[in-house]
């Protein structure tokens, strides 16, 4: 009898539409954004271009010197905006390919996961290829309709979708989250389980711990937050991974967890450690993330963001699909507990549940006031519905397996018809300037051929320095002529002559500068460029008063941490 077994090529054309799908659900998800208020979060937002500065500062050949956050972007988010980057030819070109490369990762990542829940099942005696890259696309799809369901403007609300689709909001923590599940589920199914259908090969399991180890060294050195989103959940899964098999007496097959726990907590430590040689480089202190007496204000600002989460309709919408996934995976890991299952589908349960039971504790433990760091309660439960699509046996009517096929295939032509006008927003947005006016300052520079640099605020300046041309050069103050060194290179201001000012016009999070402006005294200029003004004071008094004031400062802050100026 001829085998049944599905050709190369046949496995290959299901890897492909997988990518290809989950690139299209990626621009129809940017699509949806570019078009809504979070257009700035996404091009222009003074956090959002962090790397395309960095950058930018690399070309120019400046010394490192950089005042980071606790959160160094160094795996996987630099490595993958110097991609986009070097394949673009505009910044907002290279954050928005860099949005379609980390929903392509992440379906990737969701791939893998879901290949394990299937290789540790026994429903099927010969599993095809379809079903780790549908359990895959269907992760996805989810992801895309909580994208499609958020509209508000800012990064710090309880829309916390979209935030994977830019390169600063912690989506390389995220991508090495599932990538840390997905190896240590290879490695907890070591040794091999009896009626398990594609067990690992011996031969990798060195590998995959290696991989295990490696991931969570460089996460936790990039962002140490990782240890709270997958060290400690999906540690905590594989210790209850652990005493189930124990309480099985014919099963031996605790070593597998354990190895993987290991490895996870070794490369956690080891890349904690690792940040030590980086602390002149890391500027926030840490009252500014732990805050032991802020519960109280920690419960009102997140039951805040709820509230305006859920006071539209799309809100309610995106919280009752977030809930109910969750809510699948508590009962999948409560099945599997009370059935003594330790297969890969009751890891994924059981680490989705720890992660929605640990992070709300330890974000109002620590008194936290940012929503970012909750994105875990939404990629979890994503995790848990890629696990249960890829657990579900396939049906074995006839009728129902092609009812099924009909709702693919409509779903992979929707996709298609969607993403292919989504496709032509992003090509027209990527050849622009990211909305913040910096062709203004660009022309003006050159005409007056302004060889000083300028002076601007934080949320004011920072998309005219990504955007402007490279004879602009913008230094980030305060309102009193101070530097204002978070997420900027100190190395510009060595010995730098300052010559102009910009002022918003409308900008409510940065400072007034009208104070500032009568002290400078008269500019030779104002010039006028939509949202902000520039006030020309070369060869003026301003000019000398600019210069020493933001040159004295930068020198204090420079011998602070230890550069030699």
């Amino acid at each position: 009898m001829p085998s049944r077994r599905p050709t190369r090529l046949v496995r290959l054309g299901w890897e492909a539409l997988g990518v290809l799908l989950s690139a299209a659900f990626a621009l129809i998800a940017l699509a949806h954004a570019l078009g809504t208020a979070k257009r700035p979060l996404l091009l222009s937002d003074a956090d959002s271009v962090l790397l395309p500065l960095m950058r930018a500062s690399f070309e120019r050949g400046e010394p490192f010197e950089w005042g980071l956050s606790p959160v160094l972007f160094v795996f996987p988010e630099l490595p993958l905006y110097l991609l986009s980057a070097a394949v673009t030819t505009t910044v907002a070109s290279s954050l928005l390919l860099n949005g379609v490369l980390n929903v392509v990762i992440l379906y990737g990542l969701f791939r893998a996961v879901a290949s394990r829940v299937v290789a540790s099942g026994t429903q099927d005696a010969r599993p095809g290829p379809a079903r780790p890259v549908v359990a895959a696309l269907v992760g996805v799809a989810a992801l895309t309709l909580l994208c499609l369901l958020e509209t508000t403007a800012g990064g710090n609300t309880a829309e916390l979708a979209t935030l994977f689709l830019t390169t600063t909001y912690y989506s390389g923590t995220v991508m090495a989250l599932v990538a840390s599940l997905a190896l240590a589920l290879h490695v907890a199914a070591w040794p091999r389980a009896r009626g398990a259908v594609r067990p690992a090969r011996r031969g990798s399991l060195p590998w995959a711990v290696l991989g295990l180890a490696l991931v969570a060294g460089l996460a936790t050195l990039s962002n140490p937050l990782f240890a709270l989103w997958a060290t400690a959940p999906l540690g905590l899964a594989l210790g209850a991974s652990t005493l189930v098999r124990l309480r099985r007496a014919r099963d031996r097959r605790m070593l597998g967890p354990l190895v993987a726990a290991a490895a996870l907590v070794a490369g956690s430590v080891a890349g904690y450690l690792g940040r030590a040689p980086l602390t002149s480089f890391i500027i926030a202190r840490q009252q500014e993330y732990l805050r032991w007496d802020g519960q109280a204000t920690s419960i009102a600002f997140f039951g805040g963001a709820l509230r305006d989460l859920v006071s539209t309709p799309r809100g309610v919408g995106e919280l009752l699909l977030v809930l109910a996934l969750a809510v699948a995976s508590v009962m999948g890991a409560v099945r599997a507990v009370r059935r003594g299952r330790t297969d890969a589908a009751a890891l994924v349960f059981a680490s989705v549940s720890a992660t929605i039971v640990l992070l709300p504790i330890a974000l109002i433990w620590t008194g936290s006031i940012s929503t970012r760091y909750a994105i875990p309660l939404v990629v979890a439960p994503l995790l848990g519905l890629v696990a249960l699509v890829a657990s579900t046996p396939r049906p074995r009517d006839v009728t129902a397996r092609r009812g099924v096929a009909v709702v693919a295939l409509a779903a992979v032509v929707s996709a298609v018809v969607v993403a292919t006008p989504a496709a032509g927003r992003l090509l027209a947005t990527g050849a622009g300037s990211g909305d913040t006016g910096a062709a203004c300052l660009t022309d003006w520079v050159r005409d007056e051929h302004v060889a000083v640099a300028g002076a601007t605020q934080f949320w004011t300046g920072r998309g005219l320095a990504a955007y402007a041309g490279p004879t602009v050069r913008l230094l980030q103050i305060t309102d009193t002529l101070d530097v204002y060194p978070w997420l900027v290179n100190l190395a510009p201001y060595r010995g730098a002559r300052v010559g102009y000012l910009i002022r918003p016009r409308d900008e409510p999070r940065d400072a007034d500068l009208g104070g500032t402006v009568a002290a400078l005294g008269p500019p030779r200029d104002v010039v006028a460029c939509g949202t902000y003004d520039i006030y020309d004071y070369r060869g003026t008094a301003g000019e000398a008063i600019l210069t020493e004031r933001i040159g004295t400062s930068a020198e204090m802050l420079a011998a602070l941490r230890g550069f030699g100026w």
